[in-house]
C-alpha cells in the first residue's frame, strides 16, 4: 500500500491544479485547502499532514496560520528558494520537510509517509503518569533568586533515585529568564495558546518544549512586555494540566507581581513555595504574601529563605528562630549562598551541581526536595515567644 493511500483521511493539500491531479492519479486523496486562504482567522485547518506548494497565491499566509494554530500538524512544503519567513515558520511544526519544485508525485508520497511515521512514533510515545505533582515558586521580593531555586529544584528531581521526568514552566511571561539561565530556547507561542486553549495537547506541548542535555524540559515564552496582561487564564491552566499528564513533576516559576491568572495557579499547585531573604523588609513581605496565599489553599504554603550566610559573617544579622518569632510563622527551608557557583552555572547554561557538586546550594535544595517529596505539611503560624 502506498504511503499516501494509508493516510488519505489525514492529508490536507494546498497545491496547483496540475499537482493536485498528479497526486490523485498516484492514489493520494485528502482535503483540498484551495478555499481555506479566504478567511484564515476563522477557517478550519484540517489534516495531520499538510502539503503546501510555495508560489501558489495565499500559500504563505496559509502556512503561517498552520504554524500559529496547528503546529501539531506535519508540514511538507514544495518549492525552491523559500523565503526566510516560511523557513522560520517550518521550525514551529512537530515535523516538517521540504521538496524541490520539480519533485514527482511519488517523491511527495514518500515524504508524506516519512512524516506520517514520525508523527505516529511521537503519538505512541505519549505517557500520562498518575499522581503528577506541581510545585510553584514565587518571590516575596524582587531578586530573591526564585528562578535559580526553581531551576535547581527541577534538576534535583531529575537526579533523584526515581529518575523523574520533570518539566520547568516559566510563567514570567513578560521577561522569562530561564532560557538565558540554561542557554535554552523560548518556544512557547503564547498568542497561539491563548487564542485556542482547547488545542493544547501532549503533541502540541512537545512543540513548545525545549530539553536540556541533563533531562529537564523547559516551557518558556519569548519576552513580551505586555504578555502578563494579555495571557489567558484558561490557556495557562490547560497548559499545566497537559504538562502534569505528560511529566512526573511540573515546576512553575511564577512572577512576583500578581496577575489575573496567578491565584488560580497558586490554588491548584500541590505545593507553593514563597522565596525570601533574611532581612526585616523581606520577611514581613513574605509573611504577608504567605497569609494571602494560604486563604486560597487547603494547606499552607512553604516559606524558603534564600542566600543565607554562615553564622556571624555579618555582625548585624539575626538567627532564623528570631525571624520566625518576628513574623509568627515557621520558616520551612533555608538555602545557603554560593554566589560564585551560581554565577558560573548561569554563564555556562548548566545546573550548579555540574559546576560544583558540593555547593551548599545543591545540598540545601536537595534537602528541600526531599521534604517536598515526603509531603510534610508546613506550619502556617507559630506562637510568638
Amino acid at each position: 500500500m502506498s504511503p499516501g493511500a494509508s493516510l488519505s483521511h489525514r492529508l490536507a493539500v494546498f497545491v496547483s491544479p496540475d499537482r493536485l491531479r498528479a497526486l490523485g492519479e498516484a492514489g493520494a486523496s485528502g482535503v483540498n485547502l484551495a478555499g481555506a486562504a479566504k478567511d484564515l482567522s476563522t477557517a478550519d485547518l484540517p489534516g495531520d499532514i499538510v502539503i503546501v506548494e510555495d508560489g501558489e497565491a495565499g500559500a504563505g499566509p496559509l502556512l503561517e496560520a498552520y504554524a500559529l494554530r496547528r503546529p501539531d500538524a506535519a508540514m511538507l512544503v514544495i518549492g525552491d528558494d523559500l523565503s526566510v519567513p516560511l523557513v522560520r515558520a517550518l521550525f514551529r511544526f512537530t515535523a516538517s520537510d521540504v521538496l524541490p519544485a520539480g519533485c514527482t508525485a511519488t517523491e511527495i508520497l514518500n515524504a508524506v509517509g516519512a512524516l506520517a511515521s514520525k508523527v505516529s512514533v511521537e503519538e505512541v510515545s505519549d505517557t500520562s503518569p498518575e499522581g503528577a505533582t506541581c510545585w510553584a515558586f514565587r518571590g516575596a521580593v524582587g531578586g530573591a533568586g526564585v528562578t535559580t531555586l526553581a531551576i535547581e529544584t527541577a534538576f534535583a528531581l531529575v537526579q533523584s533515585p526515581a529518575g523523574s521526568r520533570v518539566c520547568l514552566v516559566d510563567f514570567n511571561l513578560a521577561d522569562a529568564m530561564t532560557p538565558a539561565f540554561l542557554d535554552g530556547e523560548a518556544k512557547l507561542d503564547l498568542p497561539a495558546i491563548c487564542a485556542n486553549p482547547e488545542r493544547i495537547d501532549p503533541t502540541l506541548l512537545r512543540v513548545y518544549t525545549w530539553e536540556h542535555a541533563k533531562g529537564v524540559h523547559l516551557i518558556a515564552a519569548p519576552r513580551q512586555g505586555d504578555a502578563d496582561a494579555r495571557a489567558n487564564c484558561d490557556a495557562l491552566l490547560r497548559l499545566l494540566d497537559v504538562a502534569c499528564s505528560s511529566f512526573d513533576h511540573v515546576i512553575v516559576d511564577l512572577p512576583r507581581h500578581k496577575c489575573a491568572w496567578t491565584d488560580p495557579i497558586q490554588s491548584a499547585a500541590d505545593e507553593m513555595v514563597i522565596v525570601s531573604e533574611l532581612t526585616v523588609p523581606s520577611l514581613h513581605a513574605a509573611a504577608d504574601l504567605c497569609r494571602d496565599i494560604d486563604k486560597l489553599r487547603d494547606r499552607p504554603c512553604r516559606l524558603a529563605l534564600n542566600r543565607m550566610f554562615a553564622k556571624r559573617r555579618h555582625r548585624h544579622s539575626f538567627p532564623v528562630d528570631k525571624a520566625e518569632r518576628a513574623i509568627h510563622r515557621k520558616i520551612d527551608h533555608t538555602i545557603r549562598s554560593d554566589w560564585d557557583s551560581a554565577r558560573a552555572a548561569v554563564n555556562l547554561g548548566m545546573p550548579i551541581a555540574q559546576v560544583k557538586s558540593k555547593s551548599p546550594i545543591v545540598s540545601d535544595v536537595s534537602a528541600m526536595v526531599e521534604a517536598l517529596l515526603a509531603g510534610e505539611v508546613p506550619q502556617a503560624t507559630e506562637e510568638a515567644a
